[in-house]
């Protein structure tokens, strides 16, 4: 997922920057801004980068030009969008990673993420598949393959373990205990004596208990509880 702002004094243009946005699953609006000042205020604040900014350059009190000179540090990815052409120049003299000229279309805000991004893409297409096999609780010898990203949360039941997916749950022949020496590795913790959870499908936590999303609710127990302290400081929100 990648963390996006939009700074531009029409609101027009702010909409369909933020429309074009919501057709790419790869992309999330964190906040657009229409007054350059209040944005300049809040991303100096910014306690990390965020993965791109779309900037316009016409734009009153300060220009694109001047704010991204103040903020180009707090963005892995700059874009300019401006409707004169006549700024390209000063655009990647800023070291600009892109050019949008107003009005661009759909296809051309999109080959434009896909060139921004094309590296990380192949990247992530070239990453191995992690999975686990687990043995069936009710026929002998026959084993499930399950990806890691597939599950939620896994809950202990005596002898087996309850694997909960988005929309069933499964029982396996295992430990408790086993299962967990495997999944805290791979990005899971456990919340209570029962319960370990997927940290990426966290949807809402507060300090007694998470939601994940499949929305269910889990207990944090009190054994646990710096877990909640833990999870809250892994991630500055955007003020």
């Amino acid at each position: 997922m990648y963390t996006c702002l939009a700074i531009d004094d029409e609101f027009s243009a702010l909409e369909i920057i933020n429309d074009y946005i919501a057709l790419r699953p790869e992309l999330k609006l964190l906040k657009s801004y229409s007054n350059a000042s209040t944005a300049l205020l809040e991303i100096e604040n910014l306690k990390k980068q965020v993965d791109i900014i779309f900037l316009d350059i016409e734009m009153p009190v300060i220009n694109g030009l001047e704010l991204a000179k103040l903020i180009r540090h707090k963005t892995k990815k700059l874009v300019f969008t401006t409707a004169h052409s006549g700024y390209a120049v000063d655009s990647y003299e800023l070291e600009a990673d892109a050019f949008l000229l107003k009005p661009f279309s759909p296809l051309k805000f999109n080959q434009t993420i896909q060139r921004l991004f094309s590296g990380a893409t192949q990247n992530q297409e070239k990453k191995p598949e992690e999975f686990i096999l687990l043995k069936s609780a009710k026929q002998r010898n026959q084993y499930t393959k399950i990806r890691l990203d597939k599950i939620f949360a896994v809950e202990a039941q005596e002898r087996l373990i309850k694997i909960y997916l988005m929309n069933e749950v499964l029982l396996a022949k295992s430990s408790f205990s086993n299962a967990l020496a495997i999944l805290t590795t791979k990005g899971f913790a456990q919340v209570h004596r029962s319960f370990m959870i997927a940290e990426n499908q966290i949807k809402t936590f507060e300090r007694s208990y998470v939601i994940l999303n499949n929305n269910i609710k889990i207990t944090i127990g009190r054994k646990y509880a710096d877990f909640y302290y833990k999870l809250s400081k892994k991630d500055q929100n955007f003020p």
